[in-house]
């Protein structure tokens, strides 16, 4: 129906057109060079562009709808943009008229009107985003203006981070709705009020002692559950730490029995903490011919530590490990309550809820190393996304080798990440050596409520410089009186003088100095996204449009495609009708000539016919 609604305003130009020529034939000759002039003036309107310095700008909604941000139906929201295209009448015809550009984005731009409401205006989408960082201080918004919209209209898997639990208690019943099924990781009971009923996980469950990467699957977990910061002096001990955790783990995988409650990160834990069962564990690995020997390599690397290595080694794993000791996180650590693997097969939500005051570093890099890695256990694929939103993406610390290889090398599993930080100084804590400006190469990044010297200055340089115009002049004026005596006689004479000049000159200014994106509005977002002019968006709170996120079914897109088709049939009809008058008036013009001064319109005698 869009494709019918295209076509017809197709012909409402071109009997606009057709009428404007007749009102300019019914004007006489000044009347048509007049209105001949006023349409070049409108179509060919463009302000003059500099150069010299620079040639930094915003992106318009033309660009942002060649690139699909506007009219999109997946993606994070940056928010609306707040431009007025209805004064435009060269931007509106250009866009009825591009055949790259679908049907319905072109008859929706070309019945913009002209004044429009805040919720009327373009609403901008990330679609083709893989990972993104929002970078914006505390108390400004990113829940309510990023993370929740963003749940409460995408459609695919995510993996929540969620700290005080409010995300799932907004937006856990919508996504329900959606057909995606709800796991809450809740070890503390923090949504028990709302009747939330906590899953439980265990990573161990996941690991078959009969792949051939069992023992890489046991390193990864070993290195998500050691926190590095990046400025150790001795690496040793953290080092350390992963061997052993890793090898007891794939002890554990490859004896332990799940029906009997012992093959589980607890059991991990009693092997660490017990010389007597550590040492068994150890001979135990020593004898086996598991996975071709490498137990056995494992437990002979674990006997090198001895006396006071080996205590500081142990030391420092029950530091790693000490989280386990709670009676919260062993019941949450026993067992596994849901599949993993149903983030790619189906549509699941899981939601990590660890509240402020029981803040468990190891747990939550625990967790979101185990999901990544049964994302990309599926295999090459991009159909069905997985979103890890991290919301304050600072606290899983530095060093988390999952996170790393996620950025550059996990965006053919489906994995896709949202990083929440506060500012870029809180990003190269997280990501030492170097590693933050990888990220940054790596995401889109959405900026606001920026209250920082160093991320202002990043903003303001990443806009660049444009070419402005600095008029300059001044005026003068001047009086001079000359007087002479001749005798008793007094002879003068005045002269009054006056100059103005006029000048100007290209000179470069950045788009925004750190000190204006210092002054922006909190609800103001800057956005960059590679191949794209930089954004500026106001962002969209949940409680203030809830209806911008209520699920519209097909009958919602046939009334709107009715709309749009009854808009462009009345159009149809007014323009037919304005120009069938025009044409009759003319008709009668030339009539009434023809009356009034026959000869002009006679056909004179060399032309007559013998």
């Amino acid at each position: 129906m869009y494709g019918l609604s295209r076509m017809m305003l197709v012909m409402v130009a071109c009997l606009t057109a057709y009428t404007i020529l007749l009102v300019a034939y019914m004007a006489g000759a000044v009347g048509a060079i007049i209105v001949l002039g006023l349409i070049v003036v409108i179509l060919k309107r463009k302000g003059r562009i500099f150069t010299a310095f620079g040639t930094a700008q915003w992106s318009g909604e033309d660009e942002l709808r060649r690139v699909g941000m506007i009219g999109a139906k997946h993606g994070l929201i940056l928010g609306r943009l707040e431009v007025a295209p209805g004064a435009n009448f060269a931007g509106r015809l250009k866009a009825l008229l591009n055949v790259r550009m679908k049907a319905k984005d072109a008859c929706e731009q070309f019945l913009a009107p002209v004044k429009r409401k805040p919720r009327d205006y373009p609403l901008v989408k990330l679609p083709n985003a893989v990972h993104t960082a929002v970078f914006a201080p505390t108390g400004v918004g990113k829940g309510v203006s990023c993370v929740i919209p963003f749940l409460l209209s995408c459609e695919d898997s995510c993996v929540v981070v969620d700290f005080k639990g409010d995300l799932a208690s907004i937006t856990a019943k919508a996504r329900r709705h959606m057909g995606h099924e709800i796991v809450i990781l809740d070890p503390f009971k923090v949504l028990a009020k709302l009747k939330f009923k906590s899953a439980t996980f265990n990573p161990l469950e996941f690991i078959s002692k009969d792949s051939p990467l069992a023992i890489d699957d046991c390193n990864a977990l070993a290195q998500a559950l050691v926190v590095r910061s990046g400025e150790e002096k001795e690496p040793h001990w953290l080092d350390s730490a992963e061997a052993w955790i890793a090898a007891i783990t794939a002890t554990v995988v490859q004896y332990g029995q799940q029906d009997k409650g012992t093959r589980s990160l607890q059991t991990v834990r009693e092997m660490l903490s017990n010389p007597q069962k550590l040492d068994m564990a150890i001979k135990l690995m020593n004898e086996s011919e598991a996975w071709g020997g490498m137990l056995a390599r494992m437990g002979g690397q674990l006997m090198h530590f001895v006396d006071k290595e080996k205590s500081s080694a142990l030391t420092t794993v029950g530091r790693f490990l000490r989280f386990l000791d709670t009676l919260a996180v062993a019941e949450n650590t026993r067992s596994s309550s849901f599949d993993p693997a149903r983030l790619r097969k189906g549509r699941m939500t899981v939601y990590l809820v660890l509240p402020p005051e029981h803040m468990i570093q190891p747990l939550i890099r625990m967790w979101i190393g185990s999901l990544l890695l049964a994302v990309v256990r599926g295999g090459l694929q991009e159909k069905d996304k997985v979103h890890f939103v991290l919301d304050e993406a600072s606290s899983l610390g530095a060093g988390m080798e999952a996170l790393n290889d996620a950025v550059d090398k996990y965006r053919a599993y489906g994995v896709r990440l949202l990083f929440m930080y506060q500012s870029l100084g809180q990003l190269k804590k997280c990501w030492p050596q170097g590693q933050d400006q990888t990220l940054l190469s790596n995401t889109t990044q959405v900026f606001f409520g920026v209250n920082d010297q160093q991320t202002a200055e990043y903003v303001s340089a990443r806009l660049g410089e444009e070419t402005i115009v600095v008029d300059s002049g001044g005026t003068s004026r001047g009086t001079s009186r000359q007087f002479s005596e001749t005798g008793t006689s007094l002879h003068g004479s005045t002269t009054y003088s006056s100059n103005s000049n006029s000048n100007w000159q290209q000179h470069g200014r950045k788009l925004l100095k750190p000190e204006e994106v210092l002054a922006l509005p909190p609800q103001i977002a800057i956005t960059f996204t590679p191949g794209v002019l930089p954004v500026w968006t106001t962002l969209v709170r949940y409680f203030e449009e809830k209806d911008l996120f209520k699920r519209r079914g097909w009958l919602h897109e046939l009334s709107s495609s009715c709309r749009v088709f009854t808009a462009s049939a009345v159009l149809l009809v007014i323009a037919a009708v304005a120009a069938v008058a025009l044409t009759n008036a003319a008709t009668e013009k030339i009539q009434r000539d023809q009356q009034a001064q026959p000869w002009q319109y006679a056909v004179p005698p060399e032309r007559w016919s013998p």
